[in-house]
């Protein structure tokens, strides 16, 4: 537990959470490779006061407090790959997983560690594996085995004067086309060639359904991620690979089954699902903490939705809970070789968690907060 004459101020991070923060991000944690970042963050959890564990799942688990009322923090410890190197140059931490996603976990163990619980509350905080891979399979073993608890925020960069309240679907797609080999100097379309107008079936189709409106949270969006072809010297073939993400009230089933006749029987496709849109209530009673604490913090707050996936999309409909998301950091700097996050925008950010677990965690013991 921090010492409170230890604590910064809005705008400085203290030692102790500067090292929390610095040190996770050190910890190369791939998705399906993080059992060092885990067991490093159950550590630095005791440290701050936690009981840590390790989860059936896999997942670095510490909890504070006791009581049947429950405020889970759930982050993640998983980052894409691109070894980034971990320095500290002008008051800006750099270094992969800074933003998406170790920098707001290390806020919520920060701000989990600082706040004030009354009594009948507990607060836990997860870092989950595999948000980075398709079925997020962290957070998926937290929905199949963990009880829903009475709120939820999500760790996901938002901007310290941020709140996120929903996420869009995605789907993942493979589309393949083959046919016989021929000469190049004659009529035959090739395999990549049948591949690309297939491509382009789609996004027309993709037009049509949007209405030619600008991408967004509320359009069906696909994104081409590779294009292989090969020859066996009697069969030439080409396979794309792509995602789509989905708005809410478009689902994945019909989704999958518009392009599968669009596709007809010339393209194979197989998929890999992964989530559905979700989009919490503005009026859900999450928000209010949040304004609050952004405003105390200086900041003039911004609610929004994200065109992205989060382990929000799983959990929220599965444990039927208030849930929000939040998290310091610029997600434009998300998945990039310039992955960065501001010390001041860190020690906001755990500043404004901290006022609001405290807020949420006393509706939780009056009662004016749980699951529907």
């Amino acid at each position: 537990m921090l010492e409170l004459q230890q604590l910064p101020t809005h705008d400085t991070v203290c030692a102790a959470e500067l090292e929390l923060l610095t040190g996770l991000v050190g910890i190369p944690s791939l998705s399906g490779s993080e059992a060092a970042a885990v067991a490093w963050l159950c550590h630095a959890m005791a440290q701050h006061g936690y009981v840590p564990s390790v989860d059936g799942g896999g997942n670095a688990v510490g909890t504070r407090g006791a009581g049947p009322h429950e405020l889970l923090l759930l982050g993640h410890i998983d980052t894409v790959p691109g070894e980034i190197a971990v320095r500290v140059a002008d008051g800006v931490l750099h270094g992969r997983g800074a933003v998406d996603a170790k920098g707001p976990l290390a806020a919520f163990v920060a701000a989990g560690a600082r706040a004030t619980l009354p009594d009948g509350v507990r607060l836990t905080v997860i870092g989950a594996l595999g948000e980075e891979s398709l079925g997020s399979p962290g957070a998926s073993w937290l929905c199949d085995h963990y009880p829903a608890p009475d709120a939820v925020i999500i760790g996901e960069p938002s901007g310290w004067d941020g709140l996120t309240l929903g996420y869009k679907g995605s789907l993942g797609f493979c589309a393949t086309v083959a046919c016989p080999l021929s000469h190049s100097a004659g009529p035959a379309p090739t395999a990549p060639e049948l591949a690309v107008a297939f491509w382009l079936r789609l996004v027309a189709w993709l037009a049509n359904h949007n209405d030619d409106a600008a991408p967004g949270f509320e359009t069906l969006d696909a994104t081409l991620r590779g294009l292989e072809s090969s020859c066996d010297g009697l069969t030439d073939s080409a396979t794309l690979r792509g995602a789509f993400r989905l708005p809410p009230g478009v689902s994945s089933a019909w989704v999958r089954a518009s392009v599968a006749q669009l596709a007809g029987e010339s393209v194979a496709l197989d998929w890999q699902p992964n989530a559905e849109a979700f989009r919490a209530d503005k009026r859900s009673p999450l928000v209010a903490p949040f304004l609050a604490a952004i405003r105390a913090a200086g900041g003039q707050p911004r609610i929004k939705v994200k065109t992205g996936t989060s382990d929000m999309n799983l959990v929220a409909p599965a444990w039927g809970c208030p849930i929000v998301a939040y998290g310091p950091g610029d997600a434009r700097y998300d998945h990039t070789p310039n992955e960065q996050l501001p010390l001041a925008d860190f020690a906001r950010g755990v500043a404004v968690l901290t006022a609001a677990i405290e807020r949420i965690a006393g509706m939780l013991a009056a009662g004016t907060v749980g699951r529907t």
